[in-house]
């Protein structure tokens, strides 16, 4: 639109994940094979590196409104050709918000990070997590959805973060075990709440990650291709 920030010339270091399948699922599959995937990974992905790297990408045929969106469906439609056994590319605008392409559907996903207070009061009488304790939360909401033909993405990042704001509000520099609708504040509870609060001003949500610590975390996902919960 006119006026958005995006519309100025600008950049990104952006990055790029190549996800292949093993022949047969992996099983029975030796280190050779592994190494002959990656090896055909880097072969197929040398050239197209070659046409993006310290390029103007809007100059570059297909890409000149290069969202995370296009990017990620562009690099498929030349990888799938060369690469066999491609499943997913994924494509990181910068630390916090990129796209994922399977072929058929584009996820998007932004993450925020959000520094809460917490007692877990159904935890063992003696865990030092019934007292109150925190955690820098890393949360990453994924969008589904077909791309705007005129815009170029599926859901604009930033309208995902204002959309988000009054439940982050809620949630960030807060006690989270004074929030009344909270039985408890174990991270599934947690990701389930938080579904709740934001699926109805973000329709397109249909996957959240939540992260308490770098090491341990919640996946909840209602999409068909998703399990339910996971940790």
């Amino acid at each position: 639109p006119v006026g958005h920030k995006c519309g100025n010339m600008h950049g990104h270091g952006f990055e790029v994940i190549l996800h292949a399948q093993l022949p047969g699922g992996g099983f029975g599959c030796s280190s050779l094979d592994l190494a002959a995937l990656y090896q055909a990974i880097d072969s197929a992905w040398t050239p197209l590196h070659q046409a993006l790297h310290l390029a103007c990408l809007n100059d570059i045929a297909g890409l000149e409104n290069p969202t995370s969106e296009q990017i990620s469906c562009w690099l498929w439609s030349r990888l799938v050709k060369t690469l066999p056994g491609l499943h997913l590319v994924t494509v990181y605008e910068n630390a916090s918000c990129g796209s994922i392409f399977n072929g058929q559907q584009v996820r998007i996903w932004k993450e925020l990070s959000m520094d809460s207070a917490l007692s877990l009061r159904h935890a063992p009488e003696g865990d030092g997590r019934r007292g109150v304790h925190g955690h820098t939360y890393a949360l990453r909401l994924h969008l589904m959805g077909p791309i705007d033909e005129v815009l170029g993405w599926t859901v604009d990042f930033g309208d995902v973060k204002q959309l988000f704001k009054p439940i982050f509000q809620r949630f960030d520099h807060k006690p989270l075990h004074e929030i009344a609708e909270l039985d408890d504040c174990d991270a599934v509870s947690l990701a389930q709440w938080l579904r709740q609060q934001s699926s109805p001003m973000l329709p397109a949500l249909n996957r959240i990650d939540l992260y308490p610590t770098r090491h341990q975390g919640v996946v909840l996902g209602w999409a068909e291709s998703e399990p339910a919960v996971s940790v």
